[in-house]
């Protein structure tokens, strides 16, 4: 019932359009005059006041009847670097972009096929759930649109987040994030002259390190230790060095068990160093980026989707994923949400593609299983 042929082409349109974070302004345009014809009636949050985005969130509407339940669907509009100037290179099966830049299917795939389904909709005077478009900022950057999205403009108890990679995952589970952050404060001292005097706080860094065990801890629980700042000058003892660090699990009780241990050890090192100097100190901070998603395999929007699937002879299943989407944010807020693919893959990369079955796929199980006779 979609129309492939205008899908690809508010794709191409829209990956050309440059968007990296909290750069969506033009994206927003093109969506509105796009679907200006049909007289949709839409919104802006006020969330660029947190997320520091050009704009809001945009909200559009699409209802039938307000007898019918209402199911909201979402894409980011923000794209990651190098995201300017793409030019998409259309081959027989795929969309690439030349090789300078990413391609921007992440996640303006999924901005098509939530544009082609108002679109049809619009058109064909289909009898449809209610449809409410939650199109957001800055999720490159932490989730950040959907983190700060004013919930209250929203009536979905359910919805499709279209943000992954085949459309045969369907994204029910994944876990919690926690980025937390190890300072230690050493002594300075110059390192010719009196070196004996300072405390390294990269050398109590690596001590630190050496106790922390990552990569994958359990099946469902990772830690990784993504980044080190720390020094001033190569001729002084460093005498502060910042250890970031992150942790997810499906699990809250591992978490906090595996936070608690390094926390122990944290102050049996820093005891050792004060005895030394007591103006050594060690502390670590932690922030959660968003919370676990689990949602039942029994949910109505679940078997919507899976039926819409097989009336498209696909088969799409239930999965989890150890990573994070806006998905996380609206189940947060009592929303039911899963995560369909596109048919996006290697996405952040200069060799990110669209696989054209997928998307044409995606964008009919979609429209189907808002179809509602």
């Amino acid at each position: 019932m979609i129309n492939k042929k205008r899908m690809l082409k508010t794709f191409l349109e829209l990956v050309k359009i440059d968007s990296e974070s909290r750069k969506e302004k033009k994206v927003a345009d093109y969506i509105l005059k796009k679907i200006a014809k049909y007289k949709l009636p839409y919104k802006f949050d006020k969330s660029n006041k947190k997320t520091g985005s050009e704009i809001g969130n945009l909200i559009i509407y699409k209802n039938f009847s307000s007898k019918k339940d209402t199911v909201v669907l979402s894409s980011h509009m923000d794209t990651v670097v190098p995201g300017l100037g793409i030019k998409p290179i259309v081959k027989k099966n795929h969309v690439q972009s030349d090789g300078n830049t990413i391609l921007g299917a992440d996640d303006k795939s999924g901005l098509a096929i939530i544009i082609e389904v108002l679109e049809t909709f619009s058109e064909k005077k289909i009898p449809h759930l209610n449809i409410e478009a939650a199109i957001t900022t800055c999720e490159e950057i932490g989730l950040l649109g959907a983190k700060f999205l004013n919930y209250k403009l929203l009536k979905s108890k359910s919805g499709i987040v279209l943000d992954s990679t085949s459309p045969d995952r369907l994204v029910i589970k994944g876990p919690s994030s926690d980025y937390f952050t190890i300072t230690v404060t050493g002594i300075e001292a110059h390192s010719g002259i009196n070196p004996e005097k300072g405390i390294s706080s990269i050398k109590v860094s690596a001590e630190i390190i050496n106790k922390i065990k990552i990569g994958r801890i359990f099946k469902d629980t990772t830690l990784n230790i993504g980044k080190i700042k720390g020094g001033s000058a190569i001729n002084i003892v460093p005498g502060k060095t910042e250890i970031l660090c992150e942790i997810r699990s499906h699990r809250e009780k591992i978490i906090n068990n595996i936070l608690n241990k390094i926390k122990s050890d944290l102050l049996k090192i820093e005891k050792k160093y004060k005895k030394i100097n007591k103006g050594f100190s060690i502390t670590m901070n932690k922030e959660r980026i968003y919370d676990s998603i689990n949602i039942s395999k029994n949910e109505l929007i679940i078997k919507r989707i899976m039926a819409a699937a097989k009336k498209n002879n696909f088969k799409t299943l239930p999965v989890e994923t150890g990573g994070g989407a806006d998905a996380n944010f609206f189940v947060k807020n009592g929303i039911n949400t899963v995560n369909l693919g596109t048919g996006m893959r290697e996405f952040h990369t200069k060799k990110e593609k669209l696989i054209l079955k997928e998307f044409y796929k995606a964008g009919e199980i979609v429209f189907d299983t808002l179809v509602d006779i």
